[in-house]
C-alpha cells in the first residue's frame, strides 16, 4: 500500500512540474486569442472598428461624433452619423416676454454619399445643429414651434441617441448607442 501511494504521489508530482514547466507549448492552444475590434455586418467587406458621439455643449446643441469603419471591398456607400436630439424652447413676443415654452425632436446630423474608402474615419466631427422648425409658411406654418410673430429661443439640448448608419450593396446596417433602431450595439 506505501508503495502505490509513492508511485501515485510521485506521479502527480510529475505532472505538476511538467505543467509548470518553461517548455514552449503549442500557441493556438495555451495563448488566448484577443477578440477582433471589428463588427461584421451584412454588407460584404464592410466592418465597424467603432464609433461614438458625445454632446460638446447643451446650450447650442453641439454635438461630436468619431467612427472608424472598414470597407475592404470598396463598395460605393453612403452613410450619416446622426444623433436624435431633445430641443427645449421659448416662444418670445415682440419685447421678448416668453408666451410659451416647449419641447421637440429633432436630428442632428453629417452625411457622406458616394465612399468607396476601404478604411473610413472621422474623429471629433462637429454635426449640424437640430434647430426646431420655425419657418414654414401656408398651410405648413402649423408644424413651427412658435406663432408666426413670435421668435424662436432654444433654451437647451440634450442628446437621446445617437448611430452611424450605412447604405451600400442594397443593404442598410447601423452601430449605435443602443439598439432602439435594430442597430449594432457600439
Amino acid at each position: 500500500m506505501f508503495r502505490t501511494r509513492s508511485v501515485v504521489l510521485s506521479s502527480a508530482l510529475m505532472m505538476l512540474m511538467a505543467a509548470c514547466s518553461e517548455a514552449p507549448t503549442d500557441p493556438s492552444t495555451s495563448i488566448p486569442q484577443s477578440p477582433s475590434l471589428a463588427v461584421a455586418t451584412s454588407i460584404p467587406g464592410v466592418a465597424f472598428n467603432s464609433a461614438s458621439c458625445a454632446l460638446a455643449n447643451s446650450t447650442t446643441g453641439e454635438v461630436q461624433c468619431s467612427w472608424d469603419f472598414a470597407n475592404a471591398n470598396a463598395t460605393s456607400l453612403d452613410y450619416w452619423v446622426q444623433a436624435h436630439m431633445t430641443i427645449t424652447y421659448n416662444c418670445l413676443n415682440s419685447t421678448g416676454q416668453v408666451r410659451s415654452s416647449g419641447t421637440t425632436n429633432g436630428w442632428s446630423s453629417l452625411s457622406f454619399f458616394g465612399v468607396t474608402s476601404t478604411s473610413i474615419t472621422g474623429t471629433n466631427q462637429r454635426l449640424v445643429t437640430a434647430v426646431p422648425n420655425n419657418t414654414s409658411t401656408g398651410s405648413s406654418k402649423k408644424f413651427n414651434a412658435c406663432k408666426a410673430s413670435q421668435q424662436l429661443q432654444i433654451t437647451g439640448y440634450t442628446m437621446q441617441y445617437w448611430h452611424v448608419w450605412i447604405s451600400g450593396a442594397g443593404k442598410d446596417v447601423c452601430l449605435g448607442s443602443d439598439d432602439r433602431r435594430g442597430c449594432l450595439l457600439a
